[in-house]
């Protein structure tokens, strides 16, 4: 189960729960939410960002009734939002304040100007990683830029496709070590591990949602646990609406982002 397909069968986890739920592409060179659910988008976030349509035009609704806002697929402009484009962007996700429990945003993989400005913007950032040393080490990079340019202290992490519980707890002491050791002040919390399972890619392969597929399974069950921890945790958090997260984009956009070119891969 990889980073977009976390995304996309949380967000149904949360909407089988009767929660309002939007799920945006946020890696819009590189459209995956729909093609993971077998959605074919007519118009994507390309359209609105050309002024083609209103944003409401491209949403798309998945399993579960979750919905979504398709990236394009192949468009190099969009790898790169300009200044002016994130500000059209921010306006065209203001129709949605009010509409919404949780609006959860699949970024693309590294470093670039894009991953950083929607990273930078959220209440909260989940960051997936893997018990390979080289994901253990992407995570760290993503951690350290957020801490170093934009004053995230506070990092999520989910380890994925683990062999076992214990192999799960071991990658998180590691991040928190080196974390602890080199950063100080950055608080990284464990939400939990989700098991390998030779199922999902199958439902990948034929654009189904794995919860929906094989909800008794250990991995939807330890999904399942995290999304109530995130349940949870979000009753208790300060800040959360999506209003919140328009006033971060449109400070990071006149911060001027401009911390691109670093890149690491398999990191949320």
């Amino acid at each position: 189960m990889g980073k977009t397909s976390i995304v996309v069968n949380m967000g149904i986890l949360l909407a089988s729960r009767g929660k309002k739920v939007i799920v945006l592409d946020a890696d819009l060179g590189l459209a995956n939410v729909d093609v993971m659910l077998g959605i074919a988008p007519k118009l994507t976030i390309k359209h609105v960002l050309d002024g083609q349509c209103p944003i409401e035009d491209i949403v798309l609704t998945g399993p579960a009734g979750v919905k979504i806002i398709p990236a394009s697929s192949g468009i190099q402009e969009l790898a790169d939002l300009n200044p002016e484009q994130q500000i059209s962007l921010v306006n065209a996700l203001d129709h949605f304040d009010g509409d919404f429990d949780y609006l959860i945003i699949d970024t693309g993989a590294g470093i670039s100007r894009n991953v950083m400005y929607f990273n930078a913007a959220s209440q909260r950032v989940i960051v997936v990683a893997t018990a390979e040393p080289t994901s253990i080490t992407d995570a760290y990079a993503l951690i350290k830029v957020l801490r170093k340019h934009y004053g995230i202290k506070r990092f999520d992490l989910i380890v994925n496709n683990v062999t076992s519980k214990v192999e799960g707890d071991h990658v998180a002491e590691k991040l928190i070590m080196v974390c602890d050791r080199f950063l100080g002040d950055v608080a990284l919390e464990m939400l939990g591990s989700i098991p390998h399972d030779k199922s999902i890619p199958e439902c990948i392969k034929e654009q189904k949602a794995f919860v929906g597929v094989h909800p008794t399974s250990d991995a939807t069950k330890r999904l399942a646990r995290i999304v109530g921890r995130l349940e949870e945790s979000t009753k208790t958090s300060p800040g959360g609406n999506l209003q919140f997260f328009f006033r971060k984009m449109l400070l990071n956009q006149a911060k001027g982002t401009s911390h691109a070119g670093y890149r690491v891969h398999g990191t949320y």
